[in-house]
Formats: structure tokens, sequence, C-alpha cells
């Protein structure tokens, strides 16, 4: 018995990654589409657009495959939804499909992760990186909504791996500056980070010799036509020039001031107060592992568990020291210059999860740092550690499984797109949307997959040309439901809570689990 006992440990320990992969990626499938439930606005967004693309190779705003989204009116990045398109097309516009490319990308993240850490320190720190990564609250529920923000660390990982490769092999250069570049379509907070980590990494390793002349060249090129368009972009919206219609592509001009704009500090008139409370607040979402958006994170267990902080700060100061002696050459410098730009970051903006979401990668790497140390001097430590986390594992994928589903139903607008397809149903009516939803325009498109030649050519606007543009009307669809007719030949699609505004003797209610679709009796 004993024997047979030894040679499982061996196996487990032979095929230790694979099974820390498959553990990942069985919290990332289980009821895949269903949680979280509904949809999200911004899901819907980017969903839509991509679906509009596809197949009518413009995005809702008329603008012919664009480098940036218009979206609402003051942006959303577009590499999520161009990688959405060939899932579109063979699933369809649903939330399945829409969701696909953030855990896919995520499922490679766990990879891509384990091997990057392998090569900046040893085996066991990737294998403890790799369990956290796979366990981590923060990047099971990023990978499984559709959020494009959610698609940038994913991105950055795989470019930050590319370029600890091209250490041993230089021709790998280039390949990590195109992802370095590509980045830059994934999420607006890379025009600061990616350059910012760049100049440091590079002045890094040019002081220890460590770039190839004959390659940088070939990647600088290469980096460079890839940013072109973005960089464009940036301009035109900057200096607030006209958009560029080419032959490929379009750079447009937002309707509204880009959000990398009103959120950064960086254009406040009082940028060093704000720069300093915005910092404080990054400390805080670190150590309370939590900024209040119930999407982000569940309170009670954080990122990355809420007892991991000790861990983190052993982590954190064990890395410093392998740094402090600049004359040594240290691979482990790529996470430490990663977790330097995204504090920087922080503080230009009005810090939440998502929007510092390249500080997580870099903090669960320090975390497997710290418990390494302890567990190397005290190694008694190591197998409780485990089990403590596979405890708050279970504990973190039931909660996430069964309570946060019914936290998160009216949030994602559960059974909304129900309603809408029932009653879109009635052909000659005119439907009234509830304005209970956030922007419940872009609901209709997507679940009734308008033609958006349709939507431009009958959009009404509350507020046209402003950041968030809200949308009175198109084509028979109206939102805001104030004065009911009952001799008019209209659909009402309402929350369950308007219910008061419809007299029962006139109207006819068929209620889904949050809304209802009203007609005239």
């Amino acid at each position: 018995m004993e024997l047979e006992g030894n040679k499982i440990i061996r196996i487990l320990k032979n095929n230790l990654v694979v099974i820390l992969v498959l553990v990942g990626i069985s919290a990332r499938i289980f009821l895949f589409g269903n949680v979280p439930p509904g949809l999200n606005q911004d899901e819907a967004s980017m969903g839509y657009d991509a679906f509009s693309l596809l197949n009518y190779g413009m995005d809702r705003n008329g603008f012919h495959y664009p480098v940036y989204l218009v979206a609402w009116g003051s942006g959303q990045s577009v590499l999520y939804a161009y990688f959405t398109m060939p899932f579109i097309y063979l699933l369809g516009l649903n939330v399945v499909s829409i969701r696909l490319v953030n855990l896919i990308f995520g499922i490679v993240s766990l990879i891509i992760f384990y091997l990057l850490v392998q090569k900046v320190t040893n085996r066991p720190v990737a294998l403890l990186s790799l369990f956290l990564l796979a366990i981590s609250p923060w990047h099971v529920m990023m990978s499984r909504w559709a959020l494009d923000a959610n698609l940038f660390p994913s991105i950055f990982l795989i470019a930050v791996f590319l370029l600890a490769s091209s250490f041993e092999d230089k021709r790998i250069l280039p390949a990590s500056l195109f992802f370095f570049a590509l980045s830059f379509y994934a999420y607006a907070t890379s025009f600061f980070i990616v350059p910012v980590f760049l100049l440091i990494v590079f002045s890094y390793l040019m002081y220890h010799k460590k770039i190839d002349i004959k390659t940088l060249p070939t990647g600088l090129f290469i980096f460079t036509i890839t940013a072109l368009p973005i960089f464009l972009f940036v301009v035109i919206n900057h200096f607030k020039i006209s958009s560029i219609n080419a032959v490929l592509f379009s750079i447009p001009r937002l309707t509204g001031t880009p959000r990398f704009f009103s959120l950064s500090s960086l254009f406040s008139s009082d940028f060093l107060s704000t720069s300093i409370d915005n910092f404080i607040n990054v400390i805080k979402i670190i150590v309370t592992q939590n900024d209040g958006l119930i999407w982000n994170s569940i309170p009670e267990y954080g990122f990355i568990y809420l007892f991991s902080l000790p861990f983190l700060i052993i982590g954190f100061i064990s890395l410093v020291r392998k740094n402090i002696a600049l004359k040594k050459f240290e691979k482990s410098f790529l996470f430490l210059a990663w977790l330097m730009v995204s504090f920087l970051l922080g503080s230009l903006t009005n810090p939440n999860i998502n929007r510092i979401n390249t500080i997580f990668i870099p903090l669960i790497f320090i975390t497997a740092m710290g418990i390494n140390y302890i567990t190397r001097n005290i190694k008694s430590l190591y197998l409780p550690i485990i089990i403590l986390y596979l405890i708050s594992f279970s504990m973190f994928s039931f909660n996430y499984f069964t309570v946060y589903p019914k936290e998160t139903e009216q949030i994602f607008f559960e059974s909304f797109g129900e309603a809408i397809n029932f009653a879109s149903e009635k052909q000659d009516s005119r439907i009234y949307v509830t304005e209970q939803v956030n922007m419940p325009y872009v609901y209709v498109l997507f679940y009734q997959k308008i033609n958006p030649e349709i939507f431009n050519s009958s959009v009404k606007y509350y507020n046209p040309g402003q950041n968030f543009q809200l949308v009175k009307s198109f084509d028979r669809y109206e939102f805001g439901i104030k004065d009911i007719n009952k001799l008019e030949n209209a659909v009402y699609v309402i929350h369950n809570s308007e219910e008061g505004k419809f007299d029962q003797n006139d109207f006819v209610f068929k209620k889904f689990k949050y809304y209802s679709v009203v007609t005239r009796k």
C-alpha cells in the first residue's frame, strides 16, 4: 500500500502543471454563459458592434472597421470586438459567443504565466504562481464575462512572456513588441502602461547590455506600424480633428471626450492632491481586495483571498531585495517594473479593479514569492498553506455559483432580453422600453440584431454629442415610459416595479423574471 501511495504521489508531482491548469479550466467553464446571469451593457455594446462589423462592415455609429469603437460616445476598445467576430460567425450573436474571448485568453494566461515565472525565477515559484492564478477569484471572474478591459492583462502578459523569451532567443523580440503594440487596442490604460513599462525595461536592458541591435530595429518598426492607427486616434481626439476614413479602416473622432482623458488626473487642475488620493485608493484596493463593485470582486474573497496580505508583503520585500543591486541582471525585474507602472497608472486615474487590472498578475506573482520564502524556511507550513487556499477556493466557488448569481441577476439585467424578443414579435406596434436599464437601446440592437444602417438613419438622442449619448428612439422603439395611452397600438417593456403605471382592466401582462411585456386588451 505504501508503494502504491508513493506511486500516486509521484504521478501527481509529475503532472502537477496539467492538474492545476485543469482546475483552472474547470472553474472558468462550469455554467459558462449562465454565471454571471444576464448581460452587462458593456458586453451588449461590444457584442452588437462585433456583430455589426462582421455582417455589415461597420459599427453601430457607421464607422467601417474602426481602430476604436465610438460606442456610447466616449469610446470603447476595439480588440475584443474583432476577436469576437469568428465566434459570432460560428455560434451566432449570444451571451456564450461574446464571452468566449475572455474565457480562452483566461485559460491561455494560466499556461503563459507559469512559463513566464519559470523563466524569471524557478519551478517551485512558477507552480505556486500557477496555483494562485488558477484559483484567483479575480481571474476566474474576469474570464467569465465579456468586459473588453479584461482582455488587456492577458495580452500584456503574452507580450512580457515573449520579451522574457527574447533574452534567450533574440529573434522573439519583434513578436513581443507586436503584442505590446496590440495591447493599445485592448484597453486605453495601455496608452500609459506600455510606453512607460518599455522605457523602464529597455533602459534596464541597455544598462546590462541585453538589447540585440540586430532585431531591435525590426521590432521597433513592427511596433510603430501596429501602433500608428491608435496613435492617430489619440491625436485626432485630443486636437478635435475630423475622422479619417481610409480604405481598410477608419479612425473615428468620438462624439464626446474620450474616457482616457476625462478619467486621468493628468488633466486635473489639482493634479498632485488628486494623484495622492488615487494612490491611497490603490493601496486600499490592494489591502481590502475590494472596490465596492460586485462584478469585480466578492468582498469576502477579494482577488487572491484576504489572508494573503502577509505573503504579499514578504514577497514584495523579497522581490525588491533581489533587484536592489542594479549591477546584477535580474529577470524578475520585469515583474518589479510591471508593478511600478501599474501603481503609477493607479495614481493617474480614479482607480477600480477594472482600471488597474494589470496590477493583479504581478501581485499574484509576488504572493507566490512570499509563500515560497516562508515555506522554504519553515517547510512544515507548506501543506497547511496550500490546504487553506484550497478551502478558500472551495468556499469562493460555492458562493460564486450559488449566491453570487442571485446577487447580480438585476445588475446584469437578467430576463430583459427575453422581454425584448417577446415584445418585438408584435410586428406593427410601437414599442416603449423601460429606462430602468443602463442604455436599454443597446439590448434591443443586441437581441434583435438590428441592421446598423436602420439604427443610424432613425436614431434620435436626448443629448447628442455627449460622452454618453442617451437614445430617445430609433425605428419603432422608444425609450422611456411616461404617458400611457390605452388607445395606442403599443407594446411596453417594463421593469416589474412599473406595473402600477398600467390599469389591469385595460392591459395584459406577460411576465418574465424581472421584466414584463404589457399589451392592451
